[in-house]
């Protein structure tokens, strides 16, 4: 079984990185929602760490814009409007379609097989109606694509932007919509397994476009959630 782990260089040291990315599951898989206070005191009895540590964690988590530091009020996990959620997903667009359509390098046996085993992860965690498994393993799918296909760069900015877009969902998506459908991905595997790049961008695009379509802007933001509920161990 693939671990599910993200494309990441923060700068932060073991411990940090470790907290850092517990944050970024909560926040990927919603159980941490937008708005939801990340108090330093609470955040370091959780994780039995310093608060300088966690200050750093969360310093690294607001350059990636999933955080945001309020002077005076400390952090809170990101609550993005509609204008920005829209450049968000515009920007995901450009990229991801941009990459099926000009790979910028050849696909390799060995990447075929890693995006056929998330896809099997994403046909398991469906088959349980496991919602955070379905999350995971959807992100995890975009993110080798990019691997797969772009390079390091272009992965680490589908990474965040994967980030910020479950962020987007979280506050706007339509009751009962499923945004990520598992046949979406198995027919972009086939087409880039078939290297036939203009279908994969053609397929890309209706896919993250579907996603868009399932969001309903107008839509008030959820109540933040409780951090001691979902992060104590």
């Amino acid at each position: 079984m693939l671990a599910a782990g993200a494309l990441r260089d923060d700068g932060l040291i073991q411990e940090e990185s470790a907290i850092a990315q517990a944050l970024r599951d909560a926040i990927l898989e919603r159980r941490l929602g937008p708005g939801s206070r990340l108090p330093e005191e609470q955040l370091a009895e959780i994780f039995a760490s310093s608060r300088g540590r966690i200050r750093r964690v969360l310093l690294a988590l607001a350059r990636e814009h999933i955080v945001v530091i309020q002077p005076s009020r400390g952090a809170f996990v990101a609550s993005p409007d509609a204008a920005e959620a829209r450049a968000v997903l515009a920007a995901r667009r450009m990229i991801e379609v941009a990459v099926m359509e000009r790979p910028c390098q050849p696909l390799t046996e060995d990447a075929i097989a890693v995006l056929r085993a998330v896809t099997e992860e994403e046909r398991r965690a469906h088959a349980a109606h496991d919602s955070v498994a379905m999350i995971r393993w959807s992100g995890r799918f975009h993110l080798e694509l990019a691997l797969a296909l772009g390079n390091a760069v272009i992965a680490g900015i589908v990474s965040e932007l994967s980030l910020r877009t479950s962020l987007i969902i979280a506050i706007y998506e339509r009751q009962n919509a499923m945004c990520c459908l598992k046949a979406d991905h198995d027919l972009l595997l086939g087409t880039v397994c078939e290297q036939a790049w203009a279908e994969a961008g053609r397929l890309m695009s209706r896919h993250l476009l579907e996603i868009e379509q399932n969001l309903d802007f107008s839509s008030p933001a959820p109540p933040a959630s409780s951090l001691s509920l979902i992060l104590k161990r």
